[in-house]
């Protein structure tokens, strides 16, 4: 009797894990889940190893290698427990011929999981005949399920990926959100400005939409070096914030996109602890160099500005709203500081051929 409650316990826990994790749209994040579980003692190793490797693209491939393995990994959880969950009901249960021990059992539960039947093991009884039929159907809702997990995830990481490819400032140095509205911008016409705003408030809101569905997604790193999706949009965001303080701008397009962003990063944060953030960058405020530096160049560029005092204050009024969640949000997906302009044409050297193209 034990092991018959056990063996369904097991059983009946895995599946609401699965739909859970790939099913339902309302995925929730309770610390109990086993997936939930896996995925952050799996990340806490990872982080470890990734801490000691040099920054930079060594680093990156370690964090790349995660996603695929994890999935993998969740497969084989879900998979193994399954198993080992409908073998202990058989075992409690009886009724099959031609088994005699718990490894007996064992077997016979791969079997009818993955409905390759071999028939030396055959259940005699009415219920474990059917209850047959039920493991072979959840194996192959198990495994259709993650085959058509995939193709989601994949797809939305690309529409993901896509949009950051045209994140550009004309330089493949260090972008800073002031790089971005000089660009968009280059006549300081404040209507060109916003207009960049209108597609990114989508993108945030695409990002939003499916890191919600597929929470794996934050997980997953970009194909190019120095660029991340939560330091892109910490980058659109903050160039978002310094565009309400040019005068028609405030309240606009620039604005609506910050609230999408805000609401994506206070939805990833939920929960978390963030006072030890919130003190570091309330000290950071604290010396306007930086913020004099900006306000001059926005000016000089041919903005025209509002009041310096009242445009800084507005400007820390929002930002207080995302920053400490942001900063936390990079810190824990180990992504690069800042984002990075893209490298355009490659150097041969000397004696040597060129390599051919990434097909």
């Amino acid at each position: 009797m034990v092991a018959l409650i056990g063996g369904i316990i097991l059983v009946v826990a895995v599946l609401v894990d699965l739909f859970n994790t790939l099913v339902s749209t309302h995925t929730s994040n309770h610390r109990f889940w086993l997936s939930r579980r896996v995925t952050l003692s799996m990340w806490s190793v990872l982080t470890k190893i990734a801490a000691r490797a040099p920054e930079g693209r060594v680093r990156e491939a370690i964090f790349g290698l995660f996603p695929p393995i994890l999935i993998l990994t969740l497969l084989v959880v879900w998979v193994t427990q399954q198993i080992f969950g409908f073998a202990l009901i058989w075992w409690g249960m009886g009724g099959l011929a031609g088994v005699e021990t718990f490894g007996d059992h064992l077997y016979y539960s791969g079997v009818v999981f993955f409905t390759v039947g071999f028939g030396e093991v055959v259940p005699s009884a009415i219920v474990p005949r059917y209850g047959a039929i039920i493991e072979a159907f959840s194996g192959v809702i198990t495994i259709a399920l993650v085959i058509g997990y995939l193709p989601s995830l994949y797809s939305a990481y690309s529409e993901r990926e896509r949009k950051l490819m045209t994140l550009d400032a004309g330089t493949e140095a260090r972008i800073e959100p002031v790089d971005l509205m000089v660009a968009w911008a280059p006549n300081a016409k404040v209507d060109r400005l916003l207009s960049h705003f209108v597609e990114w408030e989508n993108w945030v809101a695409g990002v939003l939409e499916t890191h919600t569905s597929f929470p794996m997604l934050m997980l997953f790193r970009s194909h190019h070096w120095g660029q991340s999706w939560i330091t892109g949009l910490g980058l659109v965001s903050d160039a978002a914030l310094q565009t309400e303080m040019i005068k028609g701008a405030r309240g606009d397009s620039a604005y609506w996109m910050l609230r999408r962003s805000i609401r994506l990063l206070q939805g990833l944060t939920r929960g978390v602890d963030l006072s030890e953030y919130r003190k570091q960058l309330d000290r950071t405020y604290e010396d306007d160099e930086q913020f004099i530096g900006l306000y001059n160049r926005l000016e000089a560029h041919g903005f025209e500005l509002y009041d310096y005092e009242e445009a800084r204050d507005h400007l820390l009024t929002l930002r207080r709203s995302y920053d400490a969640q942001l900063e936390y949000m990079i810190d824990f997906l180990g992504a690069p500081r800042g984002f990075w302009g893209h490298v355009i044409g490659h150097q041969v050297k000397r004696g040597k051929a060129p390599k051919s193209p990434n097909l």
